[in-house]
């Protein structure tokens, strides 16, 4: 979206419409929903505008609008359906640095009408950049309906408590869980259902409470899963986490669209690590943690896929237990589930593979893969399936290790870049050419490896498939263009 959401305060000073025709009348009447008078430039006005008159709502001028009526206006509207007049009073208005907006004409504009649902001291605005009206009102629709009507009024008594407050809560985390706990709890629904005393005496228990506890306390941890990439794989769970944290540590898989989650005023701080690219050891990751935590902080450490699966959760709930901070976990959707999902094939299957082992392509340290503790003779006998993280590097390595332990050489092979992003690719082949051409997949970036009888199975979308090994390193050629 092009245009910005603000909301204007009219108390100090009257929006300004030009024209006096039915139009123009409901531009007045959607601005006096908010301003307490609007002034209408026309030489004659609509009888559209008589009941605003008699109620004393219009300060009219009785001609068209100068530039003199323009400056300094905090909004103008040219509504004389008149391309001509709305055309050059745009300019004018424009030049002055006034927002301008003429009905129906974006082009000549600097500010759009949204849909609006009016709760009183709660307004939600709905906007398509002008391209798409009809749109925003059904949305309007939706909202007016799912949007309770007494928001307004659970919005004005919680104005009423700001400054006792502000007092007795401290800015941050605990005077923002204290208003969480009075909105989504009992008094909030008291008072949404009318009982305005009780919801008051409900809220004022909770600050009671509030107060009672210590503000010095530690915060608290949530190792949150960020899934593959896509931002509807996040839980539920995970989006609540991310709009309470005040600090969220992320690592690279972390996309730009999980985080638009986060509240505005939270901070962000990258931590990522990828293989031979480290911006924070995973101590002085542990560091930050207890260090955010200790100042009362409630911290998110997001992670991609889930926190332990090949994430070194594990390593940072150490830390905080030994740190004596409360930490919770939240799972998330790890790369071969997603990948499964994308290519619609299973990891286990009752005819073809009965169980599912999850490797890492390489050991701590970013050193070589090391697969001595995985019976893969076992494994081969029982027809198993198995998910490789961050095994590009080490994929020929891999193959021929399961080679040795009697895998066959046509044991189907399938590696998912990217999985659940737009540019998720894909690549199919065969153990026996991996161990020979490891290069054929054509992957530089993290990947996950599906091998078992499973990733022969027909796979949903495209699919680049290698079957022949001595034109694999073209094949990657291609790929990797």
């Amino acid at each position: 979206m092009r245009g910005f959401p603000i909301f204007l305060d009219f108390e100090t000073a009257r929006p300004l419409i030009n024209g006096g025709g039915v139009l123009a009348a409901a531009k007045a009447r959607l601005l006096l929903s908010r301003a307490q008078v609007v002034t209408v430039a026309a030489a004659r006005l609509d009888p559209a505008f008589n009941s605003l008159l008699a109620e004393g709502r219009l300060d009219h001028i009785p001609r068209e609008a100068t530039l003199n009526d323009i400056a300094g206006r905090i909004l103008f509207i040219s509504a004389t359906g008149d391309d001509a007049i709305d055309g050059r009073l745009s300019d004018i208005a424009r030049g002055l640095g006034v927002p301008v907006n003429v009905p129906d004409r974006p082009t000549l504009s600097t500010f759009a009408l949204g849909a609006i649902v009016d709760r009183g001291t709660v307004t939600v605005a709905i906007g398509t950049d002008g391209t798409a009206p009809v749109l925003a009102t059904r949305l309007r629709a939706v909202l007016e309906r799912e949007l309770h009507p007494r928001l307004g009024r659970l919005a004005d008594i919680a104005r009423d408590y700001r400054a006792a407050i502000a007092e007795r809560l401290p800015q941050g985390a605990g005077r923002r869980a204290f208003w969480e706990a009075v909105f989504g709890g009992a008094a909030g629904r008291a008072i949404l259902d009318g009982d305005e005393a009780a919801g008051r005496k409900l809220l004022e228990a909770e600050l009671f409470s509030a107060s009672a506890r210590s503000t010095a306390s530690s915060g608290r941890v949530v190792l949150v899963g960020a899934g593959p990439g896509d931002p509807d794989l996040l839980t539920l769970k995970a989006v609540r986490a991310l709009k309470s944290a005040d600090v969220i540590l992320h690592d690279y898989l972390a996309s730009e669209a999980v985080l638009v989650h986060a509240r505005r005023e939270a901070e962000i701080i990258s931590v990522g690590k990828a293989k031979g690219r480290h911006s924070r050891t995973q101590a002085e990751i542990n560091e930050l943690i207890v260090h955010y935590a200790r100042q009362g902080k409630i911290v998110v450490r997001l992670k991609g896929g889930d926190p332990f699966m090949f994430g070194r959760g594990g390593e940072e709930i150490d830390t905080l237990r030994a740190s004596g901070i409360a930490v919770e976990v939240v799972p998330g959707i790890t790369a071969a589930m997603a990948a499964s999902a994308s290519l619609q094939i299973p990891l286990t299957h009752r005819d073809l593979s009965r169980s599912v082992t999850f490797l890492s392509g390489h050991r701590a340290g970013d050193g070589s893969a090391e697969f001595d503790q995985v019976d893969f003779r076992a494994l081969a006998n029982a027809r198993a399936t198995l998910a490789i993280y961050m095994a590009v590097s080490t994929s020929g390595a891999l193959a021929r290790t399961l080679l040795d332990a009697g895998w066959s050489p046509a044991t189907p092979v399938i590696a998912v870049q990217q999985v659940s992003h737009a540019g998720e690719r894909r690549v199919a082949t065969t153990l026996d050419i991996l161990a020979a051409s490891p290069e054929m997949l054509g992957l530089s970036q993290a990947a996950v490896l599906i091998v078992g009888e499973v990733a022969g199975l027909d796979a949903a979308g495209s699919v680049m498939r290698i079957a022949d090994a001595a034109v694999a390193n073209e094949v990657g050629d291609i790929v990797d263009g």
